[in-house]
């Protein structure tokens, strides 16, 4: 992955994050390369003082934890079912708490189509 050289490509690149599509490894990248750009005295990106406080603020709200998914819990048709309120597909292979209390995992079938299971604890 190249790195950007102005404050323009850097925008762009953190919006595509918040967006959704720039996810896990190339999101994790970036958002690394951006924060690290942010705190060199170099300042490789040539930004001024108003740029640096509009990205680091922007990198902020895109950079937490499943800030993808906190919009799509809020949908009805996730909030009425047991199994977790997010889309199976976008988090293959993770292990999440369901709307009923109870552990899930994301699997995929023959077809590479991700669903939740309920892990059984036990017997």
């Amino acid at each position: 992955m190249p790195f950007i050289s102005n404050y323009n490509e850097a925008m762009k690149i953190v919006t595509e994050i918040g967006n959704g599509t720039c996810k896990s490894r190339c999101k994790t990248s970036w958002i690394r390369n951006l924060k690290y750009a942010l705190k060199t005295k170099t300042n490789p990106l040539a930004l001024s003082k108003k740029q640096r406080k509009n990205m680091t603020e922007k990198l902020k709200s895109v950079s937490g934890k499943n800030t993808i998914n906190q919009h799509i819990k809020t949908l009805k048709k996730y909030k009425n079912r047991k199994s977790p309120p997010y889309p199976a597909n976008e988090n293959c292979n993770k292990q999440m708490i369901g709307n009923d209390g109870k552990l899930y995992i994301s699997k995929p079938n023959i077809n590479n189509i991700c669903s939740w299971k309920k892990i059984i604890i036990g017997s």
